[in-house]
């Protein structure tokens, strides 16, 4: 296998003598396959011989905060106190993924890490649904690196949350190990490219072979995914000084190209085509917002626009010809354009605001889907379209009446528990009323403790009377043993206890060491 520890001058600071850590080459910089700075820190860490989370706790994070350097000598919870369960920010284009970047760079002499993560996208792509919440990986990927003696990396766009299949394969990421059947997340003490992290098994295709059919992957040919996988590869391409925050207007020009070629200005028509709601797209159109990266590619998909034409102001032939591309579909499709005259829609407007201020005067409050369902709308999105300080004046209301009702219904619950005999502890109330433990302490935090407290004083009321049971045999064996003149020890009372194992137990034999000590039979 190539060698892990494999220096190259490229990307070097030369101003800066000698690096604390290994300055390791990173993998794929300027490709689509670029490797994640994740895979980065773990090849890392394996150089150094030394767990990714020791790495991560003694040398990074004390230079990403300073505060952070009294948690190097403990792993236990370490990277959760540091990460709060969002390992994946390191990959991403946040304050973590930046400080990440600086700490990792000075301590090995590098300049070209940045690369790694997604902060070049941070000024033109939302952060909202981009990285996934658990690592995921192919595993023919994996077997192919070890069968070619190459290094183990993972590259940066497995984890994007809208990629599904492995660019190169076209199977669908695993991210379930096949030994143990858990998941990995993004970042643990023992991640390592090509090895589970809970159990530290072989994740290539070879360890998949013997398990269960639903855990290998298979090769997948949707239309949808395969284009998903194009743009994602294109996007990596793009040169960083293309994500400017001027990608939401340029969005915006396109969307209104095609409402204006293709639907005579109706943007409800736009809606159906990207399967959205029509409010997402107005504040599309206006450059209210910027779509994710799963709408920014379902946009291309559907409307057939190259991925890179999105970072570009709008071409009008090429927009042009795409649009007759749509037209003809929009005539193949039998639910055309809804035209609706702009009087029917002021009366469905008027109607709507009607109905939605009579609904603050109801008791119980109804939710906006509620009345949206009484006015035969699909969604409650259109409500919002036409009065929204109204809509979410109600939804307030129905939140406000839902969670009365719960907190009500919590109370019984543990009211309940607190009168039953014997005593249950919080867990297994939880569990048969079927709302989790944190549900029922966020609403009756004291409940909850008096539940608690009274399982553990019927705990502790059991565990005397054992004790003292136990004690109780402990000492009529031990006086009948002295009237036979055998002097009691506690290895000669064990064998006579119905249970022998028993005199192990600390405090029934503090209890008969003491006896005996009284007694003078020691």
């Amino acid at each position: 296998m190539n060698n892990t520890n494999s220096i190259s001058s490229t990307g070097i600071n030369q101003n800066q003598q000698v690096s604390r850590l290994y300055s390791i080459q990173p993998i794929g910089c300027g490709l689509p396959n670029v490797e994640s700075l994740i895979s980065y820190i773990s090849r890392l860490s394996e150089a150094h011989c030394v767990p990714t989370g020791l790495l991560v706790m003694r040398e990074i994070a004390p230079l990403v905060k300073p505060e952070y350097s009294s948690l190097g000598e403990s792993r236990a919870g370490g990277l959760d106190k540091i990460f709060a369960n969002q390992t994946r920010a390191v990959n991403g284009f946040g304050d973590w993924a930046s400080g990440m970047v600086n700490a990792v760079e000075e301590l090995t002499c590098r300049t070209d890490l940045s690369q790694l993560t997604l902060l070049s996208w941070q000024k033109a792509i939302p952060l909202k649904n981009l990285l996934k919440q658990q690592r995921a990986w192919c595993s023919i990927c994996f077997e192919e690196l070890l069968d070619n003696s190459s290094v183990l990396y993972e590259p940066l766009n497995w984890s994007l949350d809208v990629l599904k299949l492995c660019s190169k394969h076209k199977i669908p990421l695993s991210n379930v190990c096949p030994h143990c059947q858990k998941t990995n997340r993004p970042l643990s003490w023992h991640s390592r490219p090509g090895f589970c992290s809970k159990c530290r098994e072989w994740l290539g295709a070879s360890a998949y072979i013997s398990t269960s059919l639903e855990l290998r992957p298979k090769a997948v040919e949707s239309e949808e995914q395969l284009h998903c996988i194009k743009c994602v590869n294109d996007l990596f391409c793009i040169p960083p000084d293309q994500f400017t925050d001027k990608i939401r207007f340029f969005i915006a020009n396109h969307l209104c190209h095609f409402v204006e070629g293709v639907s005579s200005g109706k943007f409800s028509y736009l809606a159906q085509v990207l399967g959205t709601s029509i409010t997402q797209v107005e504040r599309w159109r206006k450059g209210h917002s910027t779509p994710t990266l799963g709408s920014m590619i379902n946009i291309c998909y559907k409307l057939k626009i190259d991925f890179p034409t999105l970072f570009e102001t709008v071409d009008t032939e090429a927009i042009e010809k795409n649009y007759r591309v749509v037209e003809t579909q929009k005539h193949a499709n039998k639910k055309s354009t809804i035209h609706v005259s702009s009087r029917r829609v002021t009366q469905k407007q008027k109607l709507a605001t009607s109905v939605l201020k009579m609904a603050l005067l109801e008791n119980p409050p109804p939710s906006v889907n509620d009345i949206a369902a009484r006015l035969k709308y699909r969604t409650s999105s259109i409500l919002y379209h036409y009065d929204s300080e109204t809509c979410k004046e109600i939804a307030k209301k129905h939140k406000e009446f839902l969670n009365e009702k719960q907190s009500e219904h919590i109370r019984e619950i543990l009211e309940r528990a607190l009168n039953e005999y014997p005593p249950k502890p919080l867990e297994d109330v939880a569990s048969e009323s079927g709302i989790d433990s944190h549900t029922l302490k966020s609403y009756e935090k004291k409940l909850c403790r008096q539940v608690s407290n009274n399982y553990f004083q019927f705990r502790t009321q059991k565990k005397d009377k054992r004790v003292e049971k136990l004690f109780e045999e402990m000492k009529q064996i031990a006086q009948s043993l002295h009237s036979k003149g055998v002097r009691p020890t506690p290895s000669r009372i064990a064998p006579y206890l119905n249970t022998p194992r028993a005199i192990l137990q600390v405090e029934p034999r503090e209890k008969l060491e003491q006896f005996l000590q009284d007694n003078e039979w020691v």
